[in-house]
């Protein structure tokens, strides 16, 4: 599981940027900024992305370190600047390509297992090569869950640089990283 930046000029996303702008106009979000996550299907045969459906909308900056992240793969955009001036009614200074120059990338690092945790192997994240930053969400001695949702994963890795990469780091984060639990009993389905 992870999230990305794309392209809003590439035709494979189109579809769903005027999604979401219409989702903005639908619930009023004017000024400033909005973030929309939304789920979908890829359709091999139109090459591109249908059927969107709405998840969250909100009048504010993308959470997390996407917003920062946005700022490091995007030559000339400053995300914090931006919602400052819209909100005080400046116009929005965007770079004249804003098109990402590198892919970003937020990895979600998952236990397989539920029980105490015992050792971690695979956490030096700084030794990917696109590694921007890390954070392990669990400690030796913890109580872990096999990951279902956002809070129940053991570690975020955010990666920035080429496509390919950052893909191939994003492997390397979650194949390599081990955690070694006294295990409980599984859940059930």
């Amino acid at each position: 599981t992870w999230q990305t930046m794309v392209d809003p000029h590439c035709d494979t996303y189109a579809s769903l940027v005027r999604y979401a702008e219409g989702v903005c106009r639908a619930v009023g979000i004017k000024y400033g900024f909005a973030h929309v996550e939304l789920m979908s299907r890829y359709d091999e045969k139109k090459n591109k992305f249908v059927d969107p459906v709405m998840v969250e909308v909100g009048a504010r900056l993308a959470g997390g370190r996407k917003a920062i992240m946005a700022g490091l793969t995007v030559p000339g955009w400053r995300p914090f600047d931006a919602m400052v001036d819209a909100h005080c009614g400046v116009p929005v200074r965007v770079p004249a390509g804003f098109t990402p120059s590198k892919v970003a990338l937020q990895v979600y690092v998952p236990s397989t297992k539920n029980g105490k945790l015992v050792s971690v192997e695979g956490n030096d994240f700084d030794r990917l090569n696109t590694h921007d930053s890390s954070i392990m969400l669990v400690k030796v001695g913890d109580q872990v869950k096999r990951a279902r949702d956002l809070m129940s994963f053991c570690a975020y890795v955010w990666l920035i640089g080429s496509k390919e990469d950052v893909e191939a780091d994003a492997k390397k984060a979650r194949d390599e990283f081990v955690v070694n639990v006294e295990e409980e009993e599984p859940d059930s389905p």
